[in-house]
């Protein structure tokens, strides 16, 4: 038996991977489909991390035909296609490298860019015209040399988007470089025959920028079912490239092939980006829980903890966590019934819906013959909450933070019914956010309700709660207890636990099985930053109002399937799979 292909975590170059002897999931049907339609101008919208990056690599690669042995047994190979498909140059704009401070560096990025793809063509452009002008002068160049060309934009919002997760930009500096990438993006137009292929991918559409207000024949491919696998891996791919390493794996961890396969399907497949696609993993998150279960150190480890999350780890879109975090958002304003969730993302007037669907927090499912928007897995689930409160926290998530620690010995306060403990560790981590963004009593109660989100073994979250009388604060289920909140600032404590027995939070609640514990928590706050309140018990008193030994019993949200029973079921309480 051959030893398994290494799998490609840290580059995205498709010479590289092919050189290398790498694992590669074929993706050239799709590529070799696309060209046969003589598309001229297309777009492709996919979360972060999902493989677009690989694809504008191999479009390259494709055009230049430098090296044909790197698509040997591929399936554009076999197809006779790459055979008779022309050579042409691949002009390749990587936005992701245009960033800065400011509008001013924002146009040199574009500038130096522009430099680096002419170098590559034996060209100078003028170094005292703008990168627009520059790069129009480029096309020219590619036009008259050689006749035909391609232009491959990858992540072409990246600055855009940058500039959402930096405070230091002002609206006037958006529209700025707005301004900027509007011009830049016209070198793309009218070049009429003398195009190959454009091709354009990013994370959101984004409206109201007239980025490409003249391409008028732009294809969308984002929502078209047959480029719905185009990036990401199908279970049919995953069967093809990779089941040799899910063997390898099962062995590690000690479990059955099948039990390895429902579990990574479990934490990192669900993705689907039109209503008769199929259903797509991660491909970076796969790959990066595959490469460590094919070692028996880190198998080991992962059966000990828990599986990764490369989502949140890799840097996710903190444009998104500022967004809601300045809006005091959480996933219970979202409308999960949401009929257009693929409506372009205004800068000035963002849509939450829109967005969490377009950064891959939020995906397509089918109910009842409607459309509806759920979580695509478990990674995605808990890195949300997770990177919502490392943002109201203002710092980067950290995997050995003391705010970490915190969190986990909630857990286990909670997991034991000890609702003190629970508390005091919630104490600690309010100390440690922004005086700010504790003002009131809904900033007290999105906190809560983003940390207990975050927990393992907390089954349901709930804010706002309808009762009969009105609506409980948040409301906490885990697997023995459910803890009704009510959450007060500077009042009495009374007043909290008054309410909870005069709202009827127990008609709520009544069913065989679980215990309703009501707790009342009232904080006390300080007037300023420098009278904030210490690290101790005098911040806060809190009282336990037994109810009833009760179960929950409400109505799940619109599209929750039952991935979490699933993992559970698969799952012993240390998280070692079964069989």
């Amino acid at each position: 038996m051959p030893p398994l292909p290494p799998l490609a975590l840290d580059t995205a170059n498709f010479a590289a991977i092919r050189e290398q002897g790498q694992a590669y999931v074929d993706k050239t049907a799709y590529i070799q489909a696309l060209l046969e339609e003589r598309t001229r101008y297309a777009f492709l919208a996919r979360p972060r991390r999902f493989g677009k990056s690989l694809l504008v690599s191999t479009l390259a690669r494709l055009f230049e035909r430098t090296n044909d042995d790197l698509f040997r047994g591929l399936d554009i190979e076999k197809s006779g296609f790459l055979a008779q498909a022309s050579r042409v140059p691949a002009l390749v704009l990587n936005m992701a490298r245009v960033g800065g401070e400011t509008p001013q560096e924002v146009r040199s990025e574009l500038s130096r860019l522009v430099r680096r793809q002419s170098q590559r063509f034996d060209f100078e452009p003028s170094e005292t015209i703008p990168p627009w002008s520059a790069l129009d002068d480029l096309c020219d160049h590619l036009q008259h040399q050689h006749g035909q060309f391609a232009i491959l934009v990858d992540e072409y919002d990246a600055p855009l988007t940058d500039m959402l997760a930096n405070p230091l930009f002002s609206p006037q500096d958006q529209l700025q470089v707005q301004c900027y990438l509007r011009n830049f993006y016209r070198a793309l137009e009218n070049r009429n025959d003398a195009i190959r292929l454009v091709f354009i991918t990013g994370i959101v559409q984004i409206a109201g920028a007239g980025l490409f207000s003249a391409l008028n024949n732009l294809r969308d491919l984002s929502a078209d079912p047959d480029y719905g696998a185009m990036c990401g891996f199908t279970e049919t791919e995953i069967d093809r490239f990779l089941s040799r390493h899910i063997d390898q794996a099962a062995r590690n961890y000690a479990c059955s092939p099948a039990s390895m396969r429902e579990t990574l399907r479990q934490h990192y497949n669900g993705y689907c980006f039109a209503a008769t696609s199929e259903w797509v993993y991660n491909p970076i998150s796969y790959l990066t829980a595959l490469s460590r279960l094919t070692r028996p150190k880190y198998a080991q480890a992962i059966r000990a903890t828990e599986f990764p999350r490369p989502w949140i780890d890799t840097g996710p879109p903190w444009f998104l966590f500022r967004l809601m975090q300045e809006q005091g958002q959480t996933m219970k304003d979202i409308d999960y019934h949401a009929a257009d969730v693929r409506a372009s993302f205004d800068l000035q007037r963002p849509t939450l819906n829109a967005l969490m669907y377009q950064t891959g927090f939020l995906t397509l499912r089918q109910e009842n013959g409607k459309t509806v928007l759920d979580y695509p897995n478990l990674e995605v689930e808990s890195s949300l909450h997770e990177g919502l409160f490392f943002a109201y926290l203002g710092k980067p998530v950290a995997k050995d933070s003391r705010e970490r620690s915190l969190v986990l010995s909630m857990t286990e306060a909670l997991q034991r019914g000890d609702c003190g403990q629970s508390i005091a560790d919630f104490d600690r981590i309010l100390d440690r956010m922004p005086y700010a963004l504790l003002q009131t009593e809904s900033h007290f109660q999105l906190v809560l309700h983003t940390i207990c989100s975050m927990i393992r073994g907390v089954l349901r979250v709930d804010s706002e709660a309808p009762v009969r009388r009105g609506r409980a604060d948040s409301v906490v289920e885990t697997r023995d207890a459910v803890y009704v909140f009510e959450l007060k600032l500077n009042r009495k404590l009374q007043d909290a636990t008054d309410q909870i027995l005069a709202r009827g939070y127990r008609d709520k609640y009544a069913a065989e099985g679980k215990r309703v514990m009501g707790v009342g928590l009232n904080f006390i706050q300080r007037s300023n930053e420098e009278e904030r309140w210490a690290a101790s018990a005098s911040n806060y008193e809190w009282e336990l109002v037994p109810l009833t030994e009760t179960v929950l019993d409400g109505p799940e949200r619109p599209g929750r399937d039952d991935r979490k029973a699933k993992a559970k079921a698969l799952s012993t309480p240390s998280g070692q799979l079964s069989g």
